[in-house]
């Protein structure tokens, strides 16, 4: 067996030499690329369910992309060549939807925070996640940082998401009376796949889940 796993989107460009760090791949987008040599990176498709979920909601959200899907959302033509362009101009266009909501700038930087939808999983994670932004937000934004080009803590906006109903949700809730986050926090659901949008938004995510 291989030693060392990686599970990623694609393995369509990884080269031979890309063994010496990672043996095998487990990938959920279905692009291979065949090399010289007929050379290809041991690995298998593992499935796409959550890929397919959250392409097709940003397909979805897209006058130009919606046209891409069939009426019931269960199948996606999706191009070879321009899937990666038409991915990131879906995912501008909800980001930008996103942001005029909840009134954030264009220069507002977004944390994305989901704990999980276990109690066990919020416990593991709520604490130290919440340590961490703050501790970031005070070493990176005005008028605390040191930094003379740091910008003001109201730049700054953290996104919890939570699971609908679940232990988790009830977990951070209560959590939060308890625990003050600091800076501005937006919260989001499940439902409407509000969470996804949030992604898109977002600067940079801490997930986790098991």
């Amino acid at each position: 067996m291989p030693k060392r796993h990686y599970v990623n989107r694609f393995v369509k460009d990884l080269r031979p030499w890309a063994e010496e760090y990672v043996d095998y791949m487990h990938y959920t987008t279905p692009l291979t690329t065949g090399l010289g040599g007929g050379y290809k990176f041991p690995g298998e498709y593992i499935g796409q369910y959550g890929v397919y979920e959250a392409v097709r909601h940003i397909y979805s959200r897209s006058k130009t992309l919606s046209g891409l899907m069939n009426e019931d959302g269960s199948e996606l033509h999706v191009s070879q060549r321009y899937f990666a362009t038409d991915l990131e101009k879906g995912i501008e266009n909800v980001r930008s939807e996103f942001r005029e909501k909840h009134q954030l700038d264009d220069d507002t930087h977004v944390i994305f925070y989901a704990p999980g939808n276990e109690q066990n999983e919020a416990q593991f994670t709520a604490e130290t996640a919440r340590k961490g932004i703050k501790e970031f937000l005070l070493k990176y934004s005005a008028p605390t940082s040191l930094s003379a080009k740091a910008l003001p803590l109201n730049k700054f906006a953290t996104v919890i998401s939570l699971h609908s109903g679940s232990e988790g949700e009830k977990w951070i809730r209560e959590h939060m009376k308890e625990q003050e986050w600091h800076g501005r926090v937006i919260i989001v659901s499940s439902d409407n796949d509000e969470h996804l949008d949030a992604m898109c938004a977002s600067d940079v995510g801490i997930i986790h889940n098991g």
